[in-house]
């Protein structure tokens, strides 16, 4: 049976919104355990107590972010006692922008954008939190964007020790680090780890059958029937276990969906997937460079700038590359090359005799250089 081709006024999708990432899923599949940790952790600031301060570990895509999003509006509806703050650490990198992102979220307003110190503003939500006799929570999401130049010391310590100037003041905070092996403890004082005590929440990678469930009831409810056949559902899987990011398989359905309409035709083919599969798997490639610590990334560059040269990268010329741009030792080097590893944007071989040698994983030099954007 021959359908008719797609009018210029239809569409593909009943609800495109539900494929963009920022997207909050009424049912968040897959990560119970994860949630009920979190609410566990915070279920003492709903009695106006100190809530158990989490640390959210695991590769990028797999729901961290999500379910702090998720029970943080579940706390929102539930009490007026509890203010929960989300802070993406790709923006607000800084003590004082943490601060203003805190301020506006108990206020309602932002604070003044200059002429304001850090300690008074720190004065004015501690004020504000007493006075509205309020818990504060804050995640401060990426936060291996804040492992340099001991940021993330320097953002956590005046949280977590809020209580001392203010002891009527409860806070608490959440951490997602997106980087393999991240010890950020390294990063931090000791008088600010005896206070963290933190309480790591693990988010594995999704399996086969969790990522085609998921992908499956976002298609039953952000296409219409019949456009994402099973066979061609079954390619986009494929394609985002390769990634090990399940938002690379819900911006390959945007894409494909976006192609056949654009066509004309009311349905995917694998044709649409393979086209769009490049283009997904780069705008996972670009988050995972983004969300790298700066050694990690030098590390990698060093390795980029090696293979541009046409030959085999070996290690110890990647080493003394990384070197000229500042002290590393060769352990601290072998343990960034091998996070980056584990983060699948570069392959090690060891040859006998000959040393380790280094493969770029495909779409990695492109984004590296910048020719490749975020979206």
């Amino acid at each position: 049976m021959t359908h008719a081709p797609l009018m210029a006024d239809q569409t593909l999708f009943r609800d495109p919104d539900l494929f963009e990432i920022t997207h909050l899923p009424e049912v968040f599949q897959y990560r119970d355990a994860q949630l009920e940790a979190l609410a566990f952790a915070l279920r003492p600031a709903l009695y106006g107590a100190r809530p158990l301060n989490s640390v959210l570990c695991g590769l990028p895509g797999t729901g961290k972010t999500t379910a702090v999003r998720r029970i943080f509006a579940e706390i929102e509806e539930t009490t007026s006692r509890v203010v929960p703050v989300l802070v993406s650490c790709q923006v607000e990198k800084t003590l004082f922008a943490v601060l203003s992102k805190i301020f506006r979220a108990l206020f309602g307003y932002p604070p003044p954008v200059s002429g304001v110190s850090n300690t008074r503003m720190l004065a004015a939500i501690a004020e504000g939190l007493a006075r509205k006799e309020a818990v504060l929570v804050v995640c401060l999401d990426d936060a291996n964007w804040l492992l340099s130049n001991r940021m993330l010391d320097t953002v956590l310590s005046p949280l977590l020790r809020m209580h001392e100037a203010w002891p009527a003041v409860r806070t608490g905070v959440f951490l997602t680090f997106s980087s393999p092996g991240a010890n950020y403890s390294l990063a931090l004082d000791r008088a600010t780890i005896s206070v963290l005590q933190a309480t790591e929440v693990f988010f594995p990678p999704y399996t086969a059958g969790e990522v085609r469930s998921i992908l499956a009831d976002r298609v039953r409810a952000g296409l219409y029937p019949g456009v994402i056949p099973s066979e061609v559902l079954d390619l986009v899987v494929e394609r985002t276990l390769a990634c090990a990011d399940l938002r690379v398989g819900l911006d390959l359905v945007r894409r494909a969906a976006l192609a056949a309409e654009t066509a004309g035709r009311r349905s995917v083919t694998v044709e649409d997937v393979l086209a769009g599969s490049a283009a997904s798997a780069h705008l996972h490639l670009a988050m995972t460079v983004q969300a790298l610590q700066d050694s990690e990334r030098l590390v990698l560059e060093a390795v980029v700038a090696e293979g541009l040269m046409g030959a085999r990268v070996i290690s110890g010329r990647v080493y003394r590359r990384v070197c000229e741009e500042g002290p590393m030792s060769y352990t601290v080097f072998h343990e960034q090359l091998k996070r980056l590893e584990a983060l699948q944007l570069v392959e090690v071989f060891v040859w006998p005799g000959r040393g380790r040698e280094i493969l770029v994983r495909e779409g990695v030099e492109e984004v590296v250089c910048g020719d490749v954007p975020l979206r």
